[in-house]
């Protein structure tokens, strides 16, 4: 018989008027649906053993073919070297490898045993780890394969990378501690201060990348500075990052000389106590950080000079490339002061990012770079990250007397109230910019980048086809724009930009704090709201 014929008759329903309404049928007529409904029922279940039988008869087959066919598979027939290039090109490259089963190293050995034992055997590819103290502390096996992964990893130079949310994790301090002569980038994220003077103590001369987030409680030792751990000064040079409350305390508060370091990142990281003092370097102590340190090819510093200007000989910085300064001063005559007495000669990256609460009423001038390009020359790139955009148009100006500068970056705060009308129009800041303006401070730009959340798509395409009418030296434009939800992304066609030999990207991101938006379930957990 054919099953769909079958299906076909017997689904003709005397009750078919009735279905999909609301009619409630006699307790006579109840009787007569369930008699009705017994050989659907039988049916129902012989299709349903059929289709079990047929599913595992696809099963078996399907498993047959696709065993045979993996002995005849690309990737079996691989060669190791080539094997051993895709597994590098797994690592993630934001991050160092977790320690998970789903992601490579690890996931790569769970695809077949050729492939774990390449897997295993290559040094390179356990070479990073990322290890999350408190998760480790509550999978105790964890500690093991930890040593497992990094004796994997011999003789490869190790990129290590540790976080805590507050567990002291002094076992995992002491097991990565017998990898420290493999060390080349370290990155400590709310480490104990137990953690932090074993770490100190310990000999790593492959070092050359050292980043440290400091815990609020972090109590360090004014007679052995971090910034000179045994552990620091076994190398020349060193990149080294630090986030803490308190980054005058790294400044030891007599003279010094710490040759090691070359590369230096102090930054000021929030207190949870609101009342707490934001603690920058006044200017004593960032010269004598400068001064201290003789090799310093760049440096990042938060600073607050006060409004007293004492008399200071001119500072030289002979080998200084890049100095940003996070700007807290009292007043912009106190901050430039600072700067008149730095004489940078290789210096060619400046970057000048002013607090949120600095007033714009009392600007940086626009003199304080006619004044640093008599001392340093060879600034190519600027950034400024300012409050506002009339602030920037100022200090634009004086970018003139910088003959070599060839890219330029600005970031556009918003205004404290977060509205959505800016201080100062963008247009202006691009027609001060723009092709063939007689005001362009920087007619040799050949690259941009903008940060705001005011600026038009109209305007900064306008902007790029007066340079490509003009035939500028511009050759890349970098847009990174906060948008308010719930705005729609705009589609844009940047293929004539790019025909025109532009390289352009406009970055979109949903700036959440800009507007509050107002629901229902204000006041109360919105998941009980949305069930």
């Amino acid at each position: 018989m054919n099953p769909s014929v079958n299906a076909e008759v017997l689904l003709e329903s005397p009750f078919e008027s009735h279905l999909n309404t609301s009619y409630i049928p006699t307790d006579p007529e109840i009787s007569q649906i369930q008699a009705h409904l017994l050989r659907h029922e039988t049916e129902l279940a012989r299709l349903d053993a059929l289709i079990q039988d047929l599913c595992a008869q696809r099963d078996r087959i399907k498993d047959y073919v696709e065993s045979h066919k993996a002995l005849i598979s690309h990737p079996r027939r691989l060669p190791q070297d080539i094997l051993e290039e895709i597994f590098l090109a797994c690592l993630p490259t934001a991050h160092d490898a977790v320690m998970s089963s789903i992601e490579p190293p690890l996931l790569l050995g769970r695809i077949c045993s050729r492939w774990r034992s390449i897997a295993f055997a290559l040094p390179r590819l356990w070479s990073s780890l990322h290890v999350h103290v408190d998760y480790v502390q509550w999978h105790q096996e964890r500690v093991a394969a930890i040593d497992e992964w990094l004796k994997r990893a011999f003789p490869s130079p190790l990129s290590i990378s540790v976080h805590s949310n507050g567990a002291d994790g002094g076992d995992v301090v002491n097991l990565l501690t017998r990898f420290s002569s493999y060390w080349s980038t370290l990155r400590l994220h709310n480490s104990s201060n137990k953690g932090l003077f074993l770490l100190a103590a310990e000999n790593a001369p492959a070092l050359s990348n050292i980043e440290i987030h400091f815990r609020q409680d972090f109590v360090g030792d004014k007679a052995r500075p971090f910034l000179a751990s045994r552990f620091l000064l076994g190398q020349k040079q060193h990149r080294i990052s630090v986030v803490t409350v308190d980054p005058p305390f790294l400044v030891p508060t007599t003279p010094f000389t710490w040759s090691h370091i070359t590369d230096l990142s102090l930054e000021r990281a929030d207190s949870s106590n609101p009342y707490a003092e934001k603690k920058y370097l006044d200017m004593a102590t960032a010269y004598r950080l400068i001064e201290g340190c003789p090799r310093l090819r760049s440096l990042k510093v938060p600073i607050s000079v006060n409004r007293f200007k004492p008399v200071v000989k001119p500072l030289m910085v002979p080998s200084l490339e890049m100095l940003s300064i996070k700007n807290d001063s009292t007043t912009s005559a106190a901050f430039e002061h600072f700067i008149d007495n730095l004489v940078m000669p290789q210096l060619t990256k400046f970057q000048l990012v002013n607090v949120p609460h600095y007033r714009d009423s009392d600007p940086v001038k626009f003199g304080v770079f006619e004044r640093l390009a008599s001392r340093s020359p060879l600034i190519s790139e600027i950034l400024l990250e300012l409050p506002s955009c009339s602030s920037t148009v100022n200090v634009l100006r004086g970018l003139k007397h910088l003959a070599h500068i060839s890219k330029l970056g600005i970031v556009l705060w918003t205004p404290s109230n977060h509205g959505v009308i800016s201080d100062y129009d963008e247009d202006v800041l691009f027609a001060v910019i723009a092709a063939g303006s007689p005001l362009n401070p920087v007619p040799a730009l050949r690259d941009i980048s903008l940060e705001t959340r005011f600026i038009t798509n109209q305007t900064w395409t306008q902007f790029l086809r007066g340079h490509i009418n003009h035939r500028t030296s511009l050759r890349r434009l970098d847009l990174h724009l906060w948008v308010v939800p719930p705005d729609d992304i705009p589609t844009i066609d940047l293929a004539e930009f790019v025909d025109a030999g532009l390289v352009v990207s406009v970055n979109y991101e949903i700036d959440k704090h800009s507007v509050v938006r107002v629901t229902p379930w204000g006041g109360i957990d919105r998941r009980l709201g949305e069930q």
